[in-house]
């Protein structure tokens, strides 16, 4: 297809921007999905499939690959991208708007993973201790949080089952609660936005994380 006008790509940007004003929870997800549904269909105009390591493409859409693998795969794919804009040959007008575009992509994946992470404590709120097993609290950890706690300065990365089987319940309710500490000081000590930047995307993903961690640890068993 022909390569879309600046008028297009800055028309199709400010309805997305629109979504962007929706706080992240889980009442929103709808209409938040919407706005990201309508960011990777622009991004799939204006830069074709997303990018997995340079010069390799997906094989499938922007929207395949946030549903197969998820959104830390989207923001590589960004990140890519950019590196790729930059290098281009092209007008610098041009580059200057897709690298808008790319700024407002990450924005709405930000939106995003703050969504999830709060959908997902919600659902965690609901249940009590005894609810999940153990075992089903770590699974929900690894996939919506990280595959492990963030390694002590010079020590190697390690999961959270490791945790588990080395260091038992524990050890695993303890590396939560550093997690906890760490999150609470980021958010402490985090930069406001000024009001023309409106939501914080980047708090709110951190604020939902924290909440999300004191649930699983709410409802791990003593």
């Amino acid at each position: 297809m022909p390569a879309l006008s600046a008028a297009e790509i800055i028309k199709r940007a400010e309805k997305i921007r629109d979504y962007q004003k929706l706080s992240p929870t889980s009442s929103e997800r709808l209409h938040i999905n919407r706005g990201r549904q309508l960011m990777y269909e622009l991004l799939k105009d204006v830069f074709g499939d997303p990018l997995v390591a340079p010069s390799k493409a997906y094989t499938g859409d922007w929207e395949m690959l946030f549903t197969n693998v998820g959104a830390e795969a989207i923001q590589t794919a960004i990140t890519l991208q950019q590196q790729v804009v930059q290098q281009k040959n092209i007008d610098e007008q041009q580059r200057k708007i897709e690298l808008v575009l790319l700024k407002l992509a990450t924005h709405t994946n930000n939106q995003v993973k703050a969504m999830l992470l709060n959908t997902g404590a919600d659902f965690l709120s609901m249940k009590n201790p005894g609810d999940i097993s153990p075992e089903g609290l770590l699974r929900r950890l690894e996939n919506e949080i990280s595959k492990g706690p963030t390694p002590p300065e010079g020590q190697n990365v390690f999961t959270w089952q490791t945790v588990l089987e080395q260091q038992t319940l524990s050890g695993l309710k303890a590396w939560i609660g550093y997690e906890i500490g760490v999150l609470e000081y980021q958010i402490n000590n985090a930069v406001a936005k000024t009001e023309k930047e409106k939501v914080n995307f980047e708090l709110a993903i951190l604020k939902n994380k924290l909440a999300y961690l004191q649930q699983i640890l709410r409802l791990l068993p003593e």
